[in-house]
């Protein structure tokens, strides 16, 4: 090993040595919260409908003005939607998970006893680099070990910031997609009280406000197909940020590790 390179080995150490050492939930603890605050909103969001719209299912309208019968079901036209946001929760749920491993994660790095072993490997690692009377074989070997072990630290930190970067370009497009899931919410619980209350009616009044809540079941039909694309938008951020990107990442750790590992002296 020339001068040259042991000063540039040495320097590289010296990075991964601090990187090692130096704390991380930290810094990146405030990400992961601000992402498990995003979910879980959604998630309440898509609770809130889903409550709404099994309480419209099995619901029949019967109008029969001029003797002319017309039955409207919209609990069957709400179905494909609630199935839809079933899917779409439990997707959540796993994301909310994959948040609480990754903090775990960070917290078990930053065990400050953890963190001084790491560093002082490093020490170590810079020590036999420096040395030249140590053979080229094991400082080649400490020098791979250092960059595993910064590698296996940084993965996480690595991940929730593009994750939360990720959702932070993503987050107009997702209150938009949110904005149609509350209107629809709120169209579905009108509906649901004008049901109600028309139980309780006389004829005349019955008929009235059967009438008027044809509008009304027009107007969640018109929205139906809105809501189903802003719940397919929601499935499509989540399953990019806390299902894909964290794959990505643990894919690209493990081919460079085993790259590191098999790589011949």
């Amino acid at each position: 090993m020339t001068k040259t390179q042991r000063i540039v080995y040495v320097g590289l150490l010296v990075v991964c040595g601090v990187l090692l050492w130096m704390p991380l939930e930290s810094n990146i603890g405030q990400q992961l919260t601000s992402m498990l605050t995003v979910t879980l909103s959604v998630y309440a969001v898509l609770r809130g409908l889903n409550a709404v719209i099994s309480m419209a299912q099995g619901t029949e309208l019967a109008i029969e003005p001029m003797g002319v019968g017309v039955t409207l079901t919209p609990g069957e036209l709400l179905d494909p939607l609630n199935d839809m946001i079933e899917q779409v929760s439990s997707v959540l749920l796993v994301a909310s998970a994959s948040i609480g491993i990754q903090k775990i994660i960070l917290n078990l790095s930053d065990i400050e006893i953890f963190r001084w072993v790491l560093a002082g490997i490093s020490v170590i690692a810079i020590l036999l680099v420096a040395i030249k009377s140590v053979s080229l074989t094991k400082q080649k070997s400490v020098i791979r070990l250092i960059l595993i072990l910064t590698l296996l630290r940084l993965v996480v930190p690595a991940m929730v910031l593009t994750s939360n970067m990720m959702q932070t370009w993503l987050e107009s497009e997702r209150q938009d997609s949110i904005a149609v899931l509350i209107s629809t919410e709120n169209d579905v619980r009108a509906l649901n009280k004008a049901t109600a209350s028309d139980q309780d009616a006389g004829w005349f009044e019955s008929l009235s406000a059967k009438l008027k809540l044809t509008n009304v079941f027009t107007l969640i039909k018109s929205k139906t197909d809105n809501a189903v694309t802003a719940t397919v938008y929601i499935l499509a951020e989540f399953v990019l940020v806390f299902i894909f990107i964290p794959l990505l990442f643990v894919s690209i750790a493990y081919k460079l590790i085993l790259g590191r590992l098999s790589r011949r002296d």
